[in-house]
């Protein structure tokens, strides 16, 4: 194993988990979440050689899942849209293994608009600064601000809608 595969093979260790609750809390599936991470980890294996810097390939990663989410987003949106006949949900998850709290919230946050879940995941989940999720976004950091502001007060009342 070379020294860029191994270093990616640290990456992976690292910040698998981390990098698979954000694209949950983005695509609000778990195994759809899962094949966005491992497409992005299949990304920056490809372009490992050109990737010196370990900051930049998790940089490299985080923007790769982000993107990965919103084109899965889109793809069903597309699907929706032109869906000829209506399909039943699945039930949820069983709440007794999960926190209702997290179930609750989840929910919450799958119905936010795309770009106001974007940047809540980043800025309050992954913990991110406004600049950080301003650059991983391609928005400034005030569009990060209004962003989070509107989507909080969003979560406010669909939790309380909830409770």
């Amino acid at each position: 194993m070379d020294d860029s595969t191994a270093e990616l093979a640290d990456l992976y260790h690292e910040h698998y988990s981390g990098l698979l609750r954000m694209a949950v809390l983005l695509v609000d599936d778990g195994s759809a979440a899962e094949d966005v991470v491992q497409d992005a980890f299949m990304r920056v294996f490809d372009s490992r050689a050109r990737l010196r810097d370990r900051d930049k390939a998790l940089a490299f990663l985080r923007r790769t899942v982000l993107n990965k989410s919103r084109s899965l987003l889109r793809r069903r949106q597309v699907s929706r849209k032109y869906q000829h006949r209506l399909v039943q949900r699945e039930s949820g998850p069983d709440e007794s293994v999960h926190g209702v709290d997290r179930t609750v919230l989840a929910d919450a946050i799958a119905r936010l608009p795309p770009r106001q879940r974007e940047a809540v995941v980043l800025r309050y989940y992954a913990d991110f600064s406004e600049a950080y999720t301003a650059k991983i976004m391609k928005v400034t950091p005030g569009a990060v601000k209004a962003y989070c502001s509107r989507g909080v007060s969003r979560l406010s009342s669909l939790l309380r809608e909830r409770v």
